[in-house]
């Protein structure tokens, strides 16, 4: 997994990587990881990043956990606007005390599949700040073979992927069910009175999840997804810190009267 042919052709773009590459000894031999001058700049401009449903309950505290096109992607929420993030700050800083979604922990490595029945190939944003020659945690030692450092990001990284394909399961049961329902969220303007639509998702219905059959209600239960149904829908109450802190975000940059 940590070792791909040198001329191994990467397609598809992943949200936050700039330019990823397949990790090869050869190549990457002098490769490694250094701090980076602004640790979290690489999400200042992801207002919402996808989520994984083992991780359902620890984002329901923070952000919104919403189910976004055609197949549900489910994403948390970090702000209303595209290309601003509501959690990090003009210095690249991540807000304290508020946890971090797999999909940015595992930055700058992401792996990539090979299809079918072949082991992913595990890959580094090679444009990503304090990656590069030198480093202060090299990827490969004296070998060739990959260090602790390195071999603790790829086991992040599969476990990532496991996460991945459960989160799958989960949207691909919520669709079979027809759990899924249109909703918005909107914004009140005190100033004007009216109302404004700041985002269109879908979540999934309490009214639909009540109704369905015990049986196949028990059996969700069995297969260990009321929970993370249940992190979905308390998740949702955390709307109204999305709005507020876009809100504060929006006065602080407003010019100041004389």
């Amino acid at each position: 997994m940590a070792d791909a042919p040198a001329n191994q052709p990467l397609s598809g773009q992943v949200p936050l990587y700039k330019k990823p590459e397949p990790l090869n000894k050869e190549k990457h031999r002098k490769f490694g990881m250094s701090p980076p001058k602004e640790p979290f700049a690489f999400l200042k401009d992801a207002h919402f990043l996808p989520a994984i449903v083992g991780e359902f309950s620890q984002y329901a505290g923070f952000f919104p956990v919403i189910f976004l096109g055609e197949k549900r992607l489910p994403v948390v929420v970090m702000g209303l606007n595209r290309g601003e993030n509501l959690f990090v700050d003009a210095d690249g800083n991540y807000e304290q005390d508020t946890m971090l979604p797999a999909f940015a922990r595992r930055y700058p490595f992401v792996s990539a599949s090979n299809g079918p029945d072949q082991p992913s190939t595990v890959c580094i944003d090679i444009e990503a700040d304090g990656i590069g020659e030198n480093a202060q945690l090299p990827f490969f030692d004296e070998n060739g073979e990959p260090t602790q450092a390195l071999q603790q990001a790829i086991d992040f990284v599969s476990a990532f992927d496991a996460d991945a394909r459960s989160t799958e399961m989960f949207v691909q049961r919520m669709l079979d069910l027809d759990l899924f329902e249109p909703k918005d969220v909107t914004l009140n303007d005190n100033a004007s009175g009216e109302s404004k639509k700041v985002a269109e998702y879908f979540g999934i219905s309490e009214k639909k999840l009540n109704a369905l059959p015990t049986d196949v209600y028990m059996k969700l239960r069995d297969e260990g997804f009321l929970p993370a149904i249940y992190a979905h829908l308390i998740s949702l109450n955390r709307w109204d810190r999305i709005l507020n802190k876009a809100i504060r975000r929006q006065q602080a940059a407003a010019p100041k009267a004389n």
